[in-house]
C-alpha cells in the first residue's frame, strides 16, 4: 500500500532536526543578548538559563521562539509535527535549566513564559509550514539551454 507521504522512522534525521532547532533557539538568544550588550545590558549565560522570568529575558525568549518557528518551517516542513518539535525543544530547555541551576524552576511566571513560548512556536510554525505546503508547484521551468 503506497501513500503520498509515507512516514519512515529515521532516528538520525529526528535527532539532527532537534539539534538544529535547539541550536537556533540558543543562537538567536545569544545574538540578542550580545546586541543588548551594546546598549548597556551586561549579557551573562545565566540569564538564558535563569529560574526567574525577567522582562528582558522573556522578550528575548519570545523572539527566539519566532526564530525556531521559521526553523520548523524550513527544517521539519510538516505542520503536523510542529507541536512535537516545539514541546521537545522546550523540554530540552527545561532539562538544561535544571542541570545549569541544579534546581527545579518553581516560579509561576517562568512556567507561563514557557507555555506562551510553546504556543507561539507551534502556531506560527504550523502557519508557516502550511504556507510553504500550499505554494504553487512550478511545472514550467525557465528557458532550457537546449532551446534554440
Amino acid at each position: 500500500m503506497s501513500s503520498f507521504r509515507q512516514f519512515v522512522w529515521d532516528p538520525t534525521l529526528l535527532i539532527s532536526q532537534m539539534i538544529c532547532l535547539q541550536s537556533i533557539f540558543y543562537f538567536v538568544q545569544t545574538i540578542l543578548l550580545i546586541s543588548f550588550g551594546f546598549v548597556g545590558y551586561q549579557p551573562f549565560l545565566s540569564t538564558i538559563f535563569a529560574l526567574q522570568a525577567q522582562r528582558l529575558m522573556a522578550v528575548i525568549q519570545l523572539i527566539s521562539t519566532i526564530g525556531v518557528s521559521f526553523g520548523l518551517a524550513k527544517i521539519v516542513q510538516r505542520a503536523k509535527q510542529c507541536l512535537d518539535f516545539a514541546c521537545t525543544a522546550h523540554v530540552f530547555h527545561l532539562i538544561l535549566v535544571i542541570l545549569y541551576n541544579q534546581s527545579f524552576p518553581t516560579q509561576f511566571t517562568w512556567w507561563i513564559l514557557q507555555i506562551i513560548s510553546v504556543t507561539i512556536c507551534t502556531v506560527l510554525g504550523e502557519y508557516l509550514c502550511m504556507r510553504f505546503e500550499t505554494q504553487e508547484i512550478k511545472l514550467e521551468g525557465g528557458p532550457s539551454r537546449y532551446d534554440l
